[in-house]
């Protein structure tokens, strides 16, 4: 009776020993990642891709069958559409694991010349992108900031500091709220008071899987700030003009790109009649709304909603441009891809200002490309394919220009990187490279835009 009696209590007295050492040993690594500024882990996302593909496919040497066949595409709502190639090349999501996918897949290459695996295994891929974000993430405290991709409200309280930090060049309002009622910021950044300046406006993340543009319009506004007072072309920017920068087009979809779908586009909108959420705002703006490559279904990935400016999203950055008066430049930030998108969008005829914004994106590409030898093809957004309703159409549209005060806004949409090797899941360590090289673009274009305004048909011009 002895013996067992002991043996119990060596038993008993081990296991709440190490229990109690556990505990320590768990508190312990709490308080010391808490110390060293360690974050929570990110929560698991809602979507999985297991199973899905996504195909490069090739084009004929048809280009307007071609470019018929892509808007096609793009309407149909059992198809994701990553990216157009400026030689014609579509990347397309199979999504559906079943045998329709197996039929898509079929479709896809009767229509084409050929279509390639080009990435495997999406799930594998999402999966090595968050690794390497939550990596960044864990050694914050060595890195700075663009040096990983951040949620809405870390990116929301980062231009807040840049308010406090830079009270002279920096101020920041709410231009109006989302859908899901999220606040979206507005930044005007300019150096100096007095008369009404001519202005650059930028805006970023309207669509939410990339999270590129966001990353890359943070750079972008670090830069010039950073810079003013120390780089002569920084200082005379912000001298002779007011550089507008939305943050966010689509918090509501970027905040549910974290948490829920990785590869989400459009925003959280709940379409009435339809199990299926969101309206593709940069199909929601109201110039040539519905005319080509958008879609009526809310299943699609370019559902162009119930009417023009039909999205508080759409909304709010429409009026926030109409408001301001005197924007001679005005880019739509996306990914991905590499090119630089002038107007038209919905049409394949040439603007009256062609040759000027030939030249202007031209000049972009050419600067970017001595940065990290990346090159941004140039060319109309129509040499892709047709889209209406888009928002760099809107910028050099007739609305936007009634209101702007005697001037045209040079409007372009630039997609930024890759080429398609992670498409939207493009590492955070590209991040600051790829702002390297639009800053490059940037500070050419706010001063060609500068020396050679766009005047309304009936304006002053400079």
């Amino acid at each position: 009776t002895c013996f067992l009696f002991g043996l119990l209590h060596f038993f008993f007295f081990r296991v709440v020993y190490s229990n109690v050492l556990m505990l320590f040993l768990s508190l312990a690594t709490v308080v010391l990642f808490a110390a060293a500024g360690a974050k929570p882990a990110t929560r698991a996302r809602d979507v999985t891709y297991t199973g899905q593909t996504v195909l490069r496919c090739f084009p004929s040497g048809d280009s307007r069958a071609n470019s018929d066949r892509t808007s096609r595409l793009l309407s149909d709502p059992l198809l994701d559409v990553w990216a157009i190639g400026a030689n014609g090349t579509v990347d397309v999501r199979i999504v559906d694991t079943t045998i329709v996918g197996e039929r898509i897949r079929t479709r896809l290459e009767d229509l084409f010349d050929r279509c390639d695996v080009w990435i495997p295994d999406v799930e594998e891929l999402v999966q090595q992108f968050e690794a390497a974000n939550s990596m960044a993430e864990d050694v914050q405290q060595q890195q700075e900031w663009h040096e990983e991709y951040h949620r809405y409200e870390d990116i929301f309280a980062w231009y807040e500091e840049k308010n406090t930090t830079y009270p002279e060049l920096v101020d920041m309002r709410i231009a109006g709220v989302s859908y899901e009622e999220r606040p979206m910021p507005v930044i005007h950044i300019t150096a100096g008071s007095g008369e009404e300046k001519l202005k650059i406006y930028f805006q970023c993340q309207i669509h939410a899987r990339e999270w590129i543009s966001g990353a890359v319009c943070m750079y972008i506004v670090d830069y010039l700030l950073q810079n003013y007072g120390v780089d002569e072309r920084v200082s005379a920017l912000l001298s002779e003009l007011e550089v507008i920068v939305v943050p966010f087009v689509n918090p509501d979809g970027y905040s549910y790109s974290w948490d829920g779908d990785r590869l989400w586009r459009k925003n959280r909108q709940i379409n009435p009649g339809s199990a299926c959420r969101g309206v593709d705002l940069n199909r929601n703006y109201d110039d040539h709304w519905n005319e080509t490559g958008s879609s009526g279904d809310p299943c699609s990935e370019t559902f162009h909603g119930a009417f023009p400016a039909s999205e508080p999203e759409t909304r709010v950055t429409s009026d926030l441009f109409m408001s301001m008066g005197h924007i001679i430049g005005a880019i739509d930030w996306h990914s991905y891809s590499q090119l630089i998108l002038r107007p038209y969008g919905w049409t394949t005829a040439d603007s009256p200002d062609e040759p000027w914004l030939r030249a202007l994106g031209d000049g972009m590409s050419a600067v970017a490309f001595e940065v990290h030898g990346q090159r941004y093809t140039s060319q109309k957004g129509s040499g892709l394919y047709p889209a209406s309703g888009t928002a760099s159409d809107w910028f050099y549209g007739e609305q936007a220009t009634e209101a702007n005060r005697g001037f045209r806004a040079a409007g372009y949409a630039i997609e930024l990187r890759d080429t398609g090797q992670y498409g939207f899941l493009l590492p955070p360590n590209q991040i600051i490279p790829n702002g390297e090289e639009m800053v490059a673009a940037v500070l050419y274009y706010c001063l060609a835009c500068l020396d050679n305004p766009i005047p309304a048909p009936s304006g002053p011009g400079k």
